[in-house]
C-alpha cells in the first residue's frame, strides 16, 4: 500500500508522531573526504570515489604528521 503525502501527514498526526526535522537531506559530495563523512553519518557503505578520497586524505594527514611534503 502506497500513501500519498497528505495521507502520510494525516497518519503521522493521528498516531502522534513528529515529522522528522531537517527536511530533505543534502546530496552527498561524492569523491571527497566530506562525502565519505556523509556516508558514514548516514550509516551507508562508502562508494568507490569516496573510499579513494578518504584514503588519500588519510595519506595526506599521515604525511603531514611525519613532516613530509609533496
Amino acid at each position: 500500500m502506497t500513501l500519498t503525502d497528505p495521507q502520510l501527514d494525516d497518519l503521522i498526526k493521528a498516531i502522534g508522531l513528529k515529522k522528522p526535522s531537517g527536511g530533505q537531506r543534502k546530496p552527498i559530495a561524492h569523491g571527497t573526504v566530506n562525502g565519505a563523512k556523509q556516508h558514514r553519518w548516514r550509516k551507508e557503505p562508502l562508494c568507490y570515489p569516496c573510499r579513494i578520497a578518504e584514503a588519500a586524505g588519510q595519506r595526506d594527514r599521515a604525511a603531514a604528521r611525519k613532516g613530509v611534503t609533496k
